[in-house]
């Protein structure tokens, strides 16, 4: 079997491809690792992927100031590998900065940091308009279409005022920034973005699809978004590779993840009446001749609490606002001077005041925006306990917000659901460490929620497990590949499942 070659990529032209004059600098690399995937077993959402890459330098390749490579934060690159018959890639992502070492005489060496799209998902708010009826994947969606992402390429898109990239009939207008599979959820959500008022950041709104769902979300190894449901694990019944006694390391324990408390939070919507007070204006707002006045109108309750709207009445004239010529109202009316552009939210109001007169008037206090409310009391904690569980193994809690669920029942499934697959002690692999010593074709093959089989004599422990994360590292000028996975037990032994297990009373219903 030939030796696993590896390739480091940067994209200096934006073009995509990879595979222009000097993009490969694997000649110039010492040391990779890079990781993808979850923080923690359970977790709905993944921490940032990143990559660190260490270079030499003697020349001064990798010091942004001196060289003309450009080593600017965005530029994408990529690892892949070669195995002499498969080409995979492994991570895909983009520079977040470069260190190179100081010092004529020193080591002269550059490290390149590089991340994923999440830092940009955590900076940019999110506003869209109220969700009827949505399943996860179709809000996700509607987040991550409204984002302002790095595209993957530059270099063939029109961009005015920058040289180089703003030849119209050359360049192509952009299409989307990030490509993503979503599966269809398995939830129906009443009301979404009710409560949002000033935008959510964008990784925080998908988190909260997300947990709500209880799926998962995660950026693969080609830079991709994704999105599973919450029984994807349960499905995936294929196991990808099986190791028995051969691991380079392990990290086991017994008894350590018992949860036989489980406490869920969830949030009931109501409707109010139509045509009720969303927003009223306290003050006065002066316009001067020929100026635009913007305020913003988020929608509360009687109790000053934020509140959503099914749907809202545009401001009238006379009825919802009036203006004077004086601040006090004793002057001219000039209500029908007024030029009013309205734009509603889900929880929010945006209304512009302009003033095509030459004279300085005053909307007067009470402004008024009307609608049907959505009222979000405060929220609701379902728990439930294994009493037999807590009497022979001790306490063990876990809390859960579904903070987009709206129904009793299904809330109720959920913290039923997670007391059901952890109530019982188990012997557990927290992850597993290979080499390629022995495993160079799995530590390349296997990802992110490949299902493996794990068979370890010293502590007679075998079962089945999801990869969740993984931490490769690749040195010795390539000769080593390492990897370590952060492993999820399988739960389809405890629930049961149409198709795969028979009614016998040994299995919880899937929810």
């Amino acid at each position: 079997m030939p030796p696993t070659t590896y390739t480091l990529a940067i994209d200096w032209n934006d073009d995509g491809d990879f595979a222009d004059s000097g993009e490969n600098i694997t000649a110039d690399v010492l040391h990779m690792e890079w990781r993808l995937g979850m923080r923690a077993p359970y977790d709905t959402m993944a921490a940032p992927i990143s990559a660190r890459i260490t270079c030499r330098s003697p020349t001064r390749a990798y010091s942004p100031e001196y060289t003309a490579n450009d080593l600017t934060p965005g530029k994408p690159v990529r690892i892949q590998s070669f195995d002499g018959t498969t080409a995979r890639t492994h991570f895909t992502g983009f520079i977040e900065r470069v260190e190179p070492t100081p010092g004529t005489l020193g080591e002269r060496l550059a490290i390149i940091h590089a991340r994923g799209h999440e830092s940009e998902m955590r900076a940019q708010r999110v506003l869209l308009g109220l969700q009827v009826n949505k399943r996860a994947n179709q809000v996700i969606q509607a987040v991550l279409d409204s984002l302002r992402l790095r595209y993957p390429a530059l270099n063939p898109y029109l961009i005015i005022g920058v040289s180089g990239h703003n030849l119209i009939g050359t360049h192509k207008m952009f299409g989307a920034p990030i490509a993503y599979t979503l599966e269809t959820g398995r939830s129906i959500f009443a009301y979404i973005a009710d409560t949002w008022l000033d935008g959510l950041p964008a990784d925080k709104a998908i988190r909260l699809m997300t947990e709500s769902e209880r799926g998962r979300f995660f950026i693969d190894r080609n830079g991709n978004a994704i999105f599973y449901h919450r029984h994807h694990t349960l499905l995936n019944t294929a196991v990808a590779a099986t190791f028995t006694d051969s691991m380079d390391g392990l990290e086991y324990v017994y008894g350590a993840d018992v949860v036989n408390r489980v406490r869920a939070r969830f949030r009931p919507r109501s409707l109010g009446t139509p045509g009720t007070v969303l927003w009223q204006g306290e003050n006065p707002i002066r316009i001067d001749p020929g100026q635009t006045r913007q305020i913003v109108a988020r929608f509360r309750d009687s109790n000053k609490r934020p509140i959503g709207a099914l749907e809202t009445i545009t401001p009238q004239p006379n009825v919802d606002y009036t203006a004077n010529a004086r601040v006090h109202g004793t002057g001219i009316d000039r209500t029908n001077d007024v030029v009013l552009h309205y734009q509603p939210n889900a929880s929010a109001a945006a209304l512009e005041f302009r003033n095509t007169t030459t004279a300085t008037f005053f909307i007067q206090p009470g402004l008024t925006v009307r609608g049907t409310p959505i009222y979000q009391p405060d929220p609701l904690l379902i728990e439930y306990s294994d009493l037999t569980s807590i009497t022979f193994y001790g306490l063990g809690e876990a809390a859960f917000d579904f903070a987009a669920l709206t129904d009793y029942d299904e809330a109720d499934q959920l913290a039923r659901y997670e007391l059901v697959r952890r109530k019982n002690p188990r012997g557990l692999v927290r992850s597993v460490t290979l080499s390629s010593t022995l495993h160079q074709a799995q530590i390349l093959a296997r990802t992110l929620f490949d299902r493996i089989s794990l068979h370890e004599s010293q502590t007679n422990h075998s079962a089945d497990y999801l990869i969740v994360a993984e931490h490769h590292t690749v040195d010795l000028g390539s000769y080593r590949h390492t990897v370590n996975w952060l492993l999820e037990p399988i739960d389809s032994d405890v629930f049961f499942i149409v198709g795969l297990h028979n009614p016998d009373g040994s299995h919880a219903l899937l929810y």
